[in-house]
């Protein structure tokens, strides 16, 4: 594990405070950027960050797939291609059910499947999904709000065999019970969530770059990173898309790396600041994936893919940061996170027949 270690830093600092000119703060953050509202007992200290670090694998997030409203959500029959991107099916009857093979079972949507597993067959949650879904759906529009967290929070779902209480064995593949799960993350978890920087609500060619740009501070992500990856061991939310579309991905590791030598503040920087540093920095997170009935994690299916930002950290006479600014054109809408589900609740208190713990 790699620390920032500069020589005679303190008193190179000491002397450009006492030069600093007069500057502004617009690259201070505000209260929508203040990195502690993600966690308490954040280091702010550079010289005690990392410059490298990595979430646990207890769990490692689990590719998963973000399920389009597009196609239906979890209604989506995505085992069966003659449905696959069809947005509504008929669902079986309770007699058709009892006629059905476990293959036929198998190719049923993870809505229909557990509420077959509920012993509902009037299918309630499927009625729900579908009053969430739209076939006019933008093509990224799904849960991936529900898929990041979860995957986060829980042990890959490994496919399982369930009976309900008319004797009917339903079939659930990891992708189905991945799918409910991210589901109950993104519609039924109620849990508060923590969030950083602001979503960005306009596209590239419509003035994003005008109205899109410091709301997460490039310091208070360098704070986020570091403490949560490499000294808590922990992932987090990040919406890796910097405009309009918003595709969240748990982030799992880091690597940066300092460019060039301690420098005088930039204009602009944070009134406190008397020096800063430029990194590189490699962001690694896990990708969606398409729906598979075995789990990914090991194999090509698990998706990791990795960003690269450059960016300027602000730093005041005791070594803490108080700023910062993006330099590379790719970087992060906003982050986030949500507590971890303890128990479910309401029209899917029975997932917790399915998910470990």
């Amino acid at each position: 594990m790699k620390f920032i270690n500069l020589m005679m830093i303190g008193l190179f600092l000491s002397s450009v405070a006492q030069a600093a000119p007069a500057i502004l703060i617009d690259e201070e953050w505000d209260g929508f950027s203040v990195p502690d509202v993600l966690a308490s007992g954040f280091t702010h200290n550079i010289y005690q960050l990392p410059l490298e670090g990595a979430a646990y694998y207890n769990p490692l997030a689990w590719s998963g797939h973000y399920w389009p409203s597009k196609f239906g959500g979890i209604n989506n029959r995505w085992a069966d291609k003659r449905y696959a991107e069809r947005y509504m099916t008929d669902s079986p009857s309770q007699n058709e059910i009892f006629r059905m093979s476990q293959n036929d079972l198998a190719l049923l949507s993870p809505a229909e499947k557990f509420d077959i597993l509920m012993g509902r067959y009037d299918y309630p949650l499927k009625q729900e999904v579908l009053s969430k879904a739209s076939p006019r759906a933008e093509e990224w529009e799904g849960i991936c709000h529900g898929w990041a967290p979860a995957s986060i929070n829980h042990p890959e779902p490994r496919p399982m065999s369930l009976r309900n209480r008319d004797g009917i064995t339903v079939p659930f593949g990891s992708a189905d019970i991945k799918g409910l799960l991210s589901y109950y993350y993104a519609n039924h978890a109620n849990l508060a969530s923590a969030q950083i920087g602001l979503r960005c609500n306009f596209g590239q060619w419509t003035g994003g770059k005008r109205e899109c740009t410091e709301d997460l501070n490039a310091g208070a992500f360098h704070i986020v990173m570091t403490n949560m990856l490499a000294i808590k061991h922990t992932s987090f939310v990040m919406d890796v898309d910097r405009w309009k579309e918003v595709w969240n991905q748990p982030v799992i590791g880091y690597r940066s790396r300092v460019l060039g030598d301690w420098q005088r503040p930039s204009r602009g920087a944070a009134a406190r600041a008397v020096s800063e540093l430029r990194f590189a920095t490699e962001i690694w997170y896990v990708e969606e994936d398409e729906p598979s009935w075995n789990v990914d994690f090991g194999t090509e299916n698990q998706v990791f893919q990795k960003k690269d930002y450059t960016y300027r950290v602000e730093v005041d006479a005791n070594g803490m940061i108080v700023g910062g600014a993006w330099e590379s054109d790719e970087r992060p809408d906003f982050i986030w996170n949500m507590k971890k589900v303890d128990s479910f609740q309401g029209l899917m208190s029975g997932l917790s027949y399915l998910v470990r713990q």
